[in-house]
């Protein structure tokens, strides 16, 4: 078996289709290389309480179905993993989401961050650019561990037979 540069990772997850595929990459590095993962699901306080200051949103359970999202979605990613036979921990957390994401990784001793790529096409052209939200970009600005983009759209098929 290769040796890994990485012991620990830290996988974001935010219902984004991009951070399922990239939790199922993170599986698959963890079986063949021996890596302990942490998913990290981040229920974003900050926002809720600026839209709810400023009378943008009325709904008062809107954390709560935040929170219900963020366990189904931990919840999802821990099957993934259990099923290639990866053990896993969940980080349910709320506050800032870049925040968040570093404390866990700092506190797990992370030695690398994972993040969904969000491609999209741009105009007529049928050129693809990379979006990363502002917390992803925060994150990969402010991060003390690397942090990996990973845009793998396919890898369901590779995962299914892996």
């Amino acid at each position: 078996m290769a040796k890994s540069f990485f012991k620990k990772i830290v996988v974001a997850i935010n219902g984004k289709q991009s951070s399922i595929q990239t939790a199922m990459y993170a599986v698959m590095m963890a079986k063949i290389y021996n890596i302990e993962i942490r998913f990290v699901f981040v229920i974003d306080t900050a926002t809720i309480k600026f839209l709810s200051i400023n009378k943008l949103i009325i709904s008062d359970d809107l954390e709560e179905r935040l929170e219900a999202d963020g366990k189904r979605y931990l919840e999802y990613v821990e099957m993934l993993a259990s099923s290639k036979g990866v053990k896993c921990q969940k980080d349910l957390r709320k506050g800032g989401v870049f925040s968040e994401v570093l404390k866990s990784a700092e506190e797990f001793e992370a030695d690398l961050i994972l993040l969904g790529g969000n491609i999209r096409e741009v105009g007529k052209t049928g050129i693809k650019h990379n979006f990363l939200s502002s917390a992803e970009t925060s994150i990969l600005s402010n991060s003390k561990c690397p942090v990996m983009i990973v845009q793998k759209p396919n890898i369901e098929a590779e995962f299914k037979i892996f």
